[in-house]
């Protein structure tokens, strides 16, 4: 967000800089010679296509800036989905669990395979990702 204000604050400097070339040159029209004016308009010309430059620099900083809002506004909408319930978590819809390591830690969503209970062995989620293995209360 800094950039985007020193990005204006210089664009609005060189704007009034171009402004203020403008009424010299609008006040002193009749009694410049030639020459003075042709450096005049040469200055005023730079002056304003540093201004075009500063504008447009301020555009793709405001536009990163609302790619990045978008983002997190999509990461904020996601994560408010979700559901932590006995060690897994759970979004709304979804019966499958979502591996807890993948989601808190490398920020995957990764769905989790369930194994039932069978003999001696208990009930569990298995990652195939990062291969966490949970045994659920309630399973």
């Amino acid at each position: 967000m800094s950039g985007m204000l020193a990005s204006t604050a210089a664009a609005v400097g060189i704007i009034d800089k171009a402004v203020g070339i403008a009424k010299k040159l609008a006040d002193d029209g009749g009694e410049l010679d030639r020459a003075t004016l042709k450096l005049e308009l040469a200055n005023l010309m730079t002056e304003l296509a540093s201004a075009k430059m500063e504008v447009v620099t301020t555009q793709m900083l405001l536009f990163d800036a609302e790619q990045k809002n978008k983002k997190l506004e999509e990461q904020l909408k996601d994560k408010q989905s979700y559901t932590f319930n006995d060690g897994l978590y759970w979004k709304e819809g979804d019966e499958t669990a979502f591996c807890p390591k993948c989601y808190e830690v490398d920020k995957v969503q990764t769905h989790m395979v369930y194994a039932r209970a069978v003999g001696q062995y208990s009930a569990s989620w298995y990652c195939n990702n990062c291969r966490t293995c949970i045994y659920p209360n309630s399973a």
